[in-house]
């Protein structure tokens, strides 16, 4: 059984609404690995580290597209309130 069919029966035994609620919060927990690995990059002088924050950055990136690319199959899309919502928890 190949990766595929294996995430189609995952999702399909899911109830769906939790399933879109977990991929969005895996996509917001992905954008803020992002962005702390960008800091990181932006905070150390040393070039092993600077290696780790680039290293985490693409891991980070990549695990989001993976997540967009099955909200995208799955027509998952969230209202202009969801994202000012999840940005004002984030501030606070």
């Amino acid at each position: 059984m190949n990766k595929k069919n294996i995430v189609e029966y995952l999702m399909n035994k899911t109830n769906d609404s939790t399933m879109y609620a977990k991929l969005l919060h895996d996509m917001e927990i992905a954008k803020m690995e992002i962005n702390v690995a960008r800091s990181m990059f932006n905070n150390v002088n040393d070039d092993k580290l600077i290696e780790v924050a680039i290293y985490s950055e693409n891991v980070a990136r990549k695990r989001y597209d993976y997540l967009l690319s099955i909200a995208r199959e799955k027509g998952i899309r969230v209202e202009h309130n969801y994202v000012v919502e999840n940005n004002v928890r984030i501030v606070e």
